[in-house]
Protein backbone atom coordinates (compact mmCIF):
# COMPACT_ATOMS: atom_id res chain seq x y z
CA UNK A 1 0.00 0.00 0.00
CA UNK A 2 2.74 2.49 0.97
CA UNK A 3 4.89 1.51 -1.99
CA UNK A 4 1.94 1.88 -4.34
CA UNK A 5 1.08 5.31 -2.92
CA UNK A 6 4.60 6.57 -3.57
CA UNK A 7 4.22 5.67 -7.26
CA UNK A 8 1.11 7.79 -7.73
CA UNK A 9 1.56 11.25 -9.23
CA UNK A 10 0.31 14.36 -7.50
CA UNK A 11 -2.58 14.68 -10.02
CA UNK A 12 -4.28 11.51 -8.77
CA UNK A 13 -3.61 12.29 -5.11
CA UNK A 14 -5.04 15.82 -5.56
CA UNK A 15 -8.11 14.39 -7.32
CA UNK A 16 -8.79 12.24 -4.27
CA UNK A 17 -8.22 15.05 -1.77
CA UNK A 18 -10.04 17.92 -3.43
CA UNK A 19 -13.30 16.28 -4.52
CA UNK A 20 -15.93 17.47 -2.04
CA UNK A 21 -18.15 14.36 -2.00
CA UNK A 22 -18.05 10.61 -2.43
CA UNK A 23 -20.17 9.32 -5.28
CA UNK A 24 -21.74 5.89 -5.51
CA UNK A 25 -19.59 2.99 -6.69
CA UNK A 26 -19.84 -0.78 -6.90
CA UNK A 27 -18.04 -1.08 -3.54
CA UNK A 28 -18.46 0.61 -0.15
CA UNK A 29 -16.69 3.94 -0.51
CA UNK A 30 -16.44 4.30 3.27
CA UNK A 31 -14.07 1.34 3.13
CA UNK A 32 -11.98 2.50 0.16
CA UNK A 33 -8.52 1.15 0.96
CA UNK A 34 -6.34 2.57 -1.83
CA UNK A 35 -5.92 5.88 -3.61
CA UNK A 36 -7.29 4.23 -6.78
CA UNK A 37 -10.49 3.27 -4.95
CA UNK A 38 -10.67 6.74 -3.42
CA UNK A 39 -10.31 8.30 -6.87
CA UNK A 40 -13.18 6.14 -8.17
CA UNK A 41 -15.38 7.18 -5.22
CA UNK A 42 -14.65 10.89 -5.50
CA UNK A 43 -14.68 11.35 -9.30
CA UNK A 44 -18.20 11.39 -10.81
CA UNK A 45 -17.18 10.04 -14.24
CA UNK A 46 -15.14 7.20 -12.73
CA UNK A 47 -17.89 6.35 -10.27
CA UNK A 48 -20.41 6.13 -13.11
CA UNK A 49 -18.10 3.87 -15.11
CA UNK A 50 -17.52 1.68 -12.07
CA UNK A 51 -21.29 1.27 -11.71
CA UNK A 52 -21.66 0.42 -15.41
CA UNK A 53 -18.84 -2.13 -15.21
CA UNK A 54 -20.49 -3.73 -12.17
CA UNK A 55 -23.76 -3.91 -14.11
CA UNK A 56 -21.97 -5.80 -16.89
CA UNK A 57 -20.07 -8.07 -14.49
CA UNK A 58 -22.83 -9.17 -12.10
CA UNK A 59 -24.64 -11.54 -14.53
CA UNK A 60 -21.29 -13.15 -15.42
CA UNK A 61 -19.57 -13.46 -12.05
CA UNK A 62 -20.60 -17.09 -11.47
CA UNK A 63 -18.40 -18.16 -14.42
CA UNK A 64 -14.69 -18.74 -13.95
CA UNK A 65 -13.69 -17.11 -17.24
CA UNK A 66 -15.18 -13.77 -16.24
CA UNK A 67 -13.97 -13.91 -12.64
CA UNK A 68 -10.46 -14.40 -13.97
CA UNK A 69 -10.90 -11.59 -16.50
CA UNK A 70 -11.95 -9.27 -13.67
CA UNK A 71 -9.11 -10.34 -11.36
CA UNK A 72 -6.56 -9.92 -14.12
CA UNK A 73 -7.92 -6.50 -15.01
CA UNK A 74 -7.88 -5.29 -11.39
CA UNK A 75 -4.37 -6.61 -10.76
CA UNK A 76 -2.64 -5.79 -14.03
CA UNK A 77 -4.55 -2.80 -15.41
CA UNK A 78 -6.71 -0.76 -13.04
CA UNK A 79 -4.57 -1.00 -9.91
CA UNK A 80 -1.46 -0.04 -11.85
CA UNK A 81 -2.91 3.25 -12.98
CA UNK A 82 -1.13 6.39 -11.82
CA UNK A 83 -3.50 9.01 -13.20
CA UNK A 84 -7.21 9.72 -13.53
CA UNK A 85 -6.89 9.50 -17.34
CA UNK A 86 -5.38 6.02 -17.04
CA UNK A 87 -8.30 4.96 -14.85
CA UNK A 88 -10.82 6.32 -17.36
CA UNK A 89 -9.17 4.31 -20.16
CA UNK A 90 -8.95 1.19 -17.99
CA UNK A 91 -12.66 1.29 -17.21
CA UNK A 92 -13.57 1.92 -20.84
CA UNK A 93 -11.53 -1.12 -21.94
CA UNK A 94 -13.05 -3.47 -19.36
CA UNK A 95 -16.61 -2.29 -20.00
CA UNK A 96 -16.07 -3.03 -23.69
CA UNK A 97 -14.54 -6.43 -22.80
CA UNK A 98 -17.63 -7.46 -20.81
CA UNK A 99 -20.09 -6.18 -23.41
CA UNK A 100 -21.20 -8.84 -25.93
CA UNK A 101 -19.47 -8.31 -29.26
CA UNK A 102 -21.52 -7.36 -32.29
CA UNK A 103 -22.35 -10.22 -34.66
CA UNK A 104 -19.44 -11.01 -36.91
CA UNK A 105 -19.63 -9.31 -40.29
CA UNK A 106 -19.62 -11.45 -43.40
CA UNK A 107 -16.05 -11.86 -44.56
CA UNK A 108 -14.98 -11.07 -48.09
CA UNK A 109 -14.42 -14.03 -50.43
CA UNK A 110 -11.20 -15.79 -49.60
CA UNK A 111 -8.42 -15.52 -52.14
CA UNK A 112 -5.03 -17.24 -52.09
CA UNK A 113 -1.76 -15.36 -51.91
CA UNK A 114 0.26 -14.77 -55.05
CA UNK A 115 2.65 -17.62 -55.76
CA UNK A 116 5.87 -17.69 -53.71
CA UNK A 117 4.45 -15.43 -50.97
CA UNK A 118 3.98 -16.66 -47.40
CA UNK A 119 1.92 -15.48 -44.43
CA UNK A 120 3.11 -12.60 -42.25
CA UNK A 121 4.33 -14.04 -38.96
CA UNK A 122 3.42 -12.37 -35.65
CA UNK A 123 5.49 -13.70 -32.76
CA UNK A 124 3.69 -12.26 -29.73
CA UNK A 125 -0.03 -11.76 -30.32
CA UNK A 126 -1.50 -10.12 -27.18
CA UNK A 127 -4.08 -12.74 -26.19
CA UNK A 128 -5.12 -12.85 -22.53
CA UNK A 129 -4.36 -16.23 -20.92
CA UNK A 130 -5.27 -17.79 -17.58
CA UNK A 131 -5.98 -21.15 -15.97
CA UNK A 132 -9.47 -22.59 -15.56
CA UNK A 133 -8.77 -25.87 -13.72
CA UNK A 134 -6.10 -28.36 -12.69
CA UNK A 135 -6.33 -31.80 -14.32
CA UNK A 136 -5.76 -34.82 -12.05
CA UNK A 137 -3.80 -37.97 -12.89
CA UNK A 138 -1.39 -36.21 -15.26
CA UNK A 139 2.22 -37.40 -15.24
CA UNK A 140 5.13 -37.61 -17.66
CA UNK A 141 3.64 -40.64 -19.47
CA UNK A 142 0.09 -39.30 -19.76
CA UNK A 143 -1.75 -38.70 -23.01
CA UNK A 144 -4.01 -35.67 -22.40
CA UNK A 145 -6.37 -34.18 -24.97
CA UNK A 146 -9.35 -31.85 -25.27
CA UNK A 147 -12.08 -34.04 -26.77
CA UNK A 148 -14.78 -31.43 -27.45
CA UNK A 149 -16.22 -28.14 -26.21
CA UNK A 150 -19.68 -26.59 -26.15
CA UNK A 151 -21.26 -23.42 -24.81
CA UNK A 152 -24.65 -24.14 -23.23
CA UNK A 153 -26.78 -21.20 -22.01
CA UNK A 154 -23.64 -19.08 -22.10
CA UNK A 155 -21.61 -21.53 -19.98
CA UNK A 156 -18.42 -23.07 -21.38
CA UNK A 157 -18.20 -26.87 -21.11
CA UNK A 158 -15.05 -28.85 -21.96
CA UNK A 159 -14.52 -32.63 -22.09
CA UNK A 160 -10.95 -33.83 -21.47
CA UNK A 161 -9.42 -37.29 -21.80
CA UNK A 162 -6.48 -38.37 -19.64
CA UNK A 163 -4.94 -41.68 -20.74
CA UNK A 164 -2.20 -43.41 -18.82
CA UNK A 165 -1.20 -46.49 -20.82
CA UNK A 166 -2.06 -47.55 -24.39
CA UNK A 167 -3.67 -50.94 -24.80
CA UNK A 168 -1.37 -52.13 -27.54
CA UNK A 169 1.82 -54.07 -28.05
CA UNK A 170 4.94 -52.07 -27.23
CA UNK A 171 6.49 -53.62 -30.33
CA UNK A 172 4.34 -51.42 -32.52
CA UNK A 173 3.79 -48.15 -30.64
CA UNK A 174 2.83 -46.24 -33.78
CA UNK A 175 -0.04 -48.52 -34.78
CA UNK A 176 -3.30 -46.88 -35.74
CA UNK A 177 -4.95 -49.23 -33.24
CA UNK A 178 -3.25 -47.03 -30.64
CA UNK A 179 -6.62 -45.40 -30.04
CA UNK A 180 -7.22 -48.09 -27.40
CA UNK A 181 -6.13 -45.98 -24.45
CA UNK A 182 -7.01 -46.76 -20.86
CA UNK A 183 -7.97 -43.57 -19.11
CA UNK A 184 -10.60 -41.24 -17.72
CA UNK A 185 -12.94 -38.62 -19.13
CA UNK A 186 -13.43 -35.35 -17.25
CA UNK A 187 -15.96 -32.56 -17.63
CA UNK A 188 -15.15 -28.91 -16.99
CA UNK A 189 -18.07 -26.51 -16.54
CA UNK A 190 -17.35 -22.81 -16.24
CA UNK A 191 -20.23 -22.46 -13.76
CA UNK A 192 -18.71 -24.71 -11.08
CA UNK A 193 -15.20 -25.25 -9.69
CA UNK A 194 -12.86 -28.05 -10.63
CA UNK A 195 -13.36 -31.05 -12.91
CA UNK A 196 -16.05 -33.72 -12.71
CA UNK A 197 -14.99 -37.30 -13.58
CA UNK A 198 -17.46 -38.54 -16.19
CA UNK A 199 -16.02 -42.05 -16.18
CA UNK A 200 -12.75 -43.64 -15.08
CA UNK A 201 -10.59 -46.51 -16.34
CA UNK A 202 -12.16 -47.21 -19.72
CA UNK A 203 -10.69 -48.14 -23.08
CA UNK A 204 -11.62 -44.92 -24.87
CA UNK A 205 -12.11 -44.75 -28.65
CA UNK A 206 -12.18 -41.06 -29.45
CA UNK A 207 -10.19 -40.70 -32.66
CA UNK A 208 -8.92 -42.76 -35.52
CA UNK A 209 -5.25 -41.98 -34.74
CA UNK A 210 -4.52 -41.31 -31.10
CA UNK A 211 -1.37 -39.24 -30.71
CA UNK A 212 -0.92 -38.57 -34.44
CA UNK A 213 -0.36 -35.11 -35.90
CA UNK A 214 -3.91 -35.09 -37.26
CA UNK A 215 -6.06 -37.53 -35.33
CA UNK A 216 -8.35 -38.27 -38.25
CA UNK A 217 -12.02 -39.24 -37.99
CA UNK A 218 -13.62 -38.46 -34.64
CA UNK A 219 -15.72 -40.90 -32.62
CA UNK A 220 -16.54 -38.72 -29.61
CA UNK A 221 -18.24 -35.33 -29.42
CA UNK A 222 -21.08 -33.15 -28.14
CA UNK A 223 -24.51 -32.91 -29.77
CA UNK A 224 -27.28 -30.78 -28.21
CA UNK A 225 -25.74 -30.84 -24.75
CA UNK A 226 -25.03 -34.58 -24.73
CA UNK A 227 -21.51 -36.00 -24.96
CA UNK A 228 -21.36 -39.23 -26.98
CA UNK A 229 -18.31 -41.47 -26.95
CA UNK A 230 -17.29 -45.05 -27.59
CA UNK A 231 -15.58 -47.42 -25.22
CA UNK A 232 -14.13 -50.80 -26.09
CA UNK A 233 -15.60 -53.76 -24.30
CA UNK A 234 -14.35 -57.33 -24.74
CA UNK A 235 -12.11 -57.89 -27.75
CA UNK A 236 -12.88 -55.43 -30.55
CA UNK A 237 -16.50 -54.75 -29.54
CA UNK A 238 -17.40 -51.11 -28.90
CA UNK A 239 -20.29 -49.62 -26.94
CA UNK A 240 -21.64 -46.13 -27.60
CA UNK A 241 -22.23 -44.16 -24.40
CA UNK A 242 -24.02 -40.87 -23.67
CA UNK A 243 -23.44 -38.35 -20.89
CA UNK A 244 -25.64 -35.26 -20.39
CA UNK A 245 -23.34 -32.31 -19.72
CA UNK A 246 -23.71 -30.83 -16.28
CA UNK A 247 -25.79 -33.71 -14.94
CA UNK A 248 -23.02 -35.54 -13.00
CA UNK A 249 -24.99 -38.73 -13.68
CA UNK A 250 -23.36 -41.96 -14.81
CA UNK A 251 -23.09 -42.30 -18.63
CA UNK A 252 -25.67 -44.58 -20.19
CA UNK A 253 -25.47 -46.93 -23.19
CA UNK A 254 -26.75 -45.29 -26.37
CA UNK A 255 -27.90 -46.48 -29.77
CA UNK A 256 -26.59 -43.23 -31.27
CA UNK A 257 -23.07 -43.35 -32.66
CA UNK A 258 -21.02 -40.17 -32.93
CA UNK A 259 -18.91 -39.88 -36.07
CA UNK A 260 -17.38 -36.78 -37.65
CA UNK A 261 -14.69 -35.91 -40.15
CA UNK A 262 -11.32 -34.76 -38.79
CA UNK A 263 -11.25 -31.34 -37.12
CA UNK A 264 -8.75 -30.28 -39.77
CA UNK A 265 -11.38 -30.85 -42.49
CA UNK A 266 -14.45 -29.11 -41.06
CA UNK A 267 -13.93 -25.71 -42.69
CA UNK A 268 -15.27 -26.09 -46.23
CA UNK A 269 -13.65 -23.07 -47.91
CA UNK A 270 -10.09 -24.37 -47.60
CA UNK A 271 -8.41 -27.66 -46.76
CA UNK A 272 -5.01 -28.69 -45.52
CA UNK A 273 -3.40 -29.80 -48.75
CA UNK A 274 -1.01 -32.45 -47.53
CA UNK A 275 -0.92 -35.28 -45.04
CA UNK A 276 0.69 -33.78 -41.95
CA UNK A 277 1.85 -37.21 -40.88
CA UNK A 278 3.85 -37.61 -44.10
CA UNK A 279 5.27 -34.12 -44.76
CA UNK A 280 5.25 -31.90 -41.72
CA UNK A 281 7.79 -29.23 -42.67
CA UNK A 282 5.23 -26.59 -43.61
CA UNK A 283 1.57 -25.89 -44.12
CA UNK A 284 -0.10 -25.70 -47.51
CA UNK A 285 -3.79 -24.75 -47.75
CA UNK A 286 -5.90 -25.68 -50.74
CA UNK A 287 -8.90 -23.62 -51.95
CA UNK A 288 -11.02 -26.26 -53.72
CA UNK A 289 -13.86 -23.92 -54.73
CA UNK A 290 -11.92 -21.32 -56.69
CA UNK A 291 -12.49 -20.96 -60.43
CA UNK A 292 -9.72 -23.39 -61.32
CA UNK A 293 -9.88 -25.50 -58.17
CA UNK A 294 -6.11 -25.41 -58.00
CA UNK A 295 -5.30 -22.44 -55.75
CA UNK A 296 -3.02 -22.71 -52.72
CA UNK A 297 -1.70 -20.69 -49.78
CA UNK A 298 1.76 -21.43 -48.49
CA UNK A 299 1.58 -20.45 -44.82
CA UNK A 300 5.26 -20.72 -43.88
CA UNK A 301 8.58 -21.24 -45.60
CA UNK A 302 8.86 -24.96 -46.50
CA UNK A 303 12.63 -24.75 -45.96
CA UNK A 304 12.16 -23.66 -42.36
CA UNK A 305 12.74 -26.86 -40.38
CA UNK A 306 11.31 -25.65 -37.09
CA UNK A 307 7.77 -26.79 -37.72
CA UNK A 308 6.05 -29.97 -36.56
CA UNK A 309 2.31 -29.32 -36.71
CA UNK A 310 -0.01 -31.16 -34.31
CA UNK A 311 -3.77 -31.09 -33.60
CA UNK A 312 -4.93 -28.83 -36.46
CA UNK A 313 -8.50 -27.64 -35.94
CA UNK A 314 -10.65 -25.13 -37.81
CA UNK A 315 -12.78 -22.44 -36.22
CA UNK A 316 -16.27 -23.26 -37.48
CA UNK A 317 -17.42 -19.61 -37.73
CA UNK A 318 -14.21 -17.86 -38.83
CA UNK A 319 -11.65 -18.50 -41.59
CA UNK A 320 -9.08 -19.44 -38.98
CA UNK A 321 -7.04 -22.60 -38.32
CA UNK A 322 -5.27 -23.38 -35.04
CA UNK A 323 -2.50 -25.87 -34.34
CA UNK A 324 0.12 -26.57 -31.73
CA UNK A 325 3.67 -27.11 -32.81
CA UNK A 326 6.07 -29.60 -31.29
CA UNK A 327 9.12 -28.38 -33.22
CA UNK A 328 11.47 -25.44 -32.61
CA UNK A 329 8.51 -23.04 -32.68
CA UNK A 330 6.50 -24.97 -30.06
CA UNK A 331 3.43 -23.05 -28.88
CA UNK A 332 -0.15 -22.56 -30.11
CA UNK A 333 -0.47 -20.83 -33.48
CA UNK A 334 -3.35 -19.19 -35.33
CA UNK A 335 -3.60 -19.11 -39.14
CA UNK A 336 -5.87 -16.32 -40.41
CA UNK A 337 -6.87 -16.92 -44.04
CA UNK A 338 -8.57 -13.53 -44.35
CA UNK A 339 -5.62 -11.40 -43.23
CA UNK A 340 -2.87 -13.87 -44.24
CA UNK A 341 -1.21 -13.92 -40.83
CA UNK A 342 0.41 -16.66 -38.76
CA UNK A 343 0.22 -15.64 -35.09
CA UNK A 344 1.71 -17.16 -31.96
CA UNK A 345 -1.25 -16.76 -29.60
CA UNK A 346 0.11 -18.91 -26.74
CA UNK A 347 3.91 -18.74 -26.26
CA UNK A 348 4.33 -21.50 -23.65
CA UNK A 349 6.03 -24.56 -25.17
CA UNK A 350 3.91 -26.96 -23.10
CA UNK A 351 0.66 -25.67 -24.67
CA UNK A 352 -1.22 -28.30 -26.70
CA UNK A 353 -4.68 -29.30 -27.93
CA UNK A 354 -6.13 -25.86 -28.69
CA UNK A 355 -9.86 -25.87 -29.40
CA UNK A 356 -11.88 -22.80 -30.49
CA UNK A 357 -14.63 -21.28 -28.35
CA UNK A 358 -16.46 -17.94 -28.18
CA UNK A 359 -16.43 -15.68 -25.11
CA UNK A 360 -19.20 -13.09 -25.39
CA UNK A 361 -18.88 -13.35 -29.15
CA UNK A 362 -15.10 -12.95 -29.08
CA UNK A 363 -12.64 -15.45 -30.49
CA UNK A 364 -10.95 -17.63 -27.90
CA UNK A 365 -9.35 -21.05 -27.49
CA UNK A 366 -9.18 -23.53 -24.64
CA UNK A 367 -5.99 -25.57 -24.48
CA UNK A 368 -3.91 -27.74 -22.17
CA UNK A 369 -0.66 -26.78 -20.50
CA UNK A 370 0.86 -29.75 -18.65
CA UNK A 371 -1.79 -30.43 -15.96
CA UNK A 372 -3.90 -27.29 -16.43
CA UNK A 373 -6.88 -26.42 -18.58
CA UNK A 374 -6.27 -22.92 -19.93
CA UNK A 375 -8.12 -20.30 -21.97
CA UNK A 376 -6.74 -17.59 -24.27
CA UNK A 377 -8.99 -14.74 -25.44
CA UNK A 378 -8.30 -12.57 -28.49
CA UNK A 379 -7.80 -8.83 -27.97
CA UNK A 380 -10.52 -6.44 -29.05
CA UNK A 381 -9.70 -5.02 -32.43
Amino acid sequence: MKAFTRLLPASLIIACLTSPAAFSASFDCSKAGTLVESAVCTTPSLSAKDDLLNERYQPLKDRKVFRELERQWLREVRNRCASAACLEDAYDQQIARLTPASPQAETAPLAPLPEQQIYRRIEEAPWQRFALATIPEVNARSFVQVVDVATLDGVLNVVIFVGQSPDQSTRNPGAIAGRRYFGSLYEYSDARPGLHPIVRDIRFSGWNKTGANDQGARYAGIIDGVFYYRQRMEGEAEQSMAYTLGSKLAPQPSTRLYAAEPSSMRFSKARIAQDLNADNTGLLLHYPYTHDGNSYDRVMDPNDGGWSLVNPVWNETRPVLYFDNSGDFACVWRVDLQHKTLEKIVPEHEAISAYPVDVLGREAVVYLETDRLMVAIAPDQ
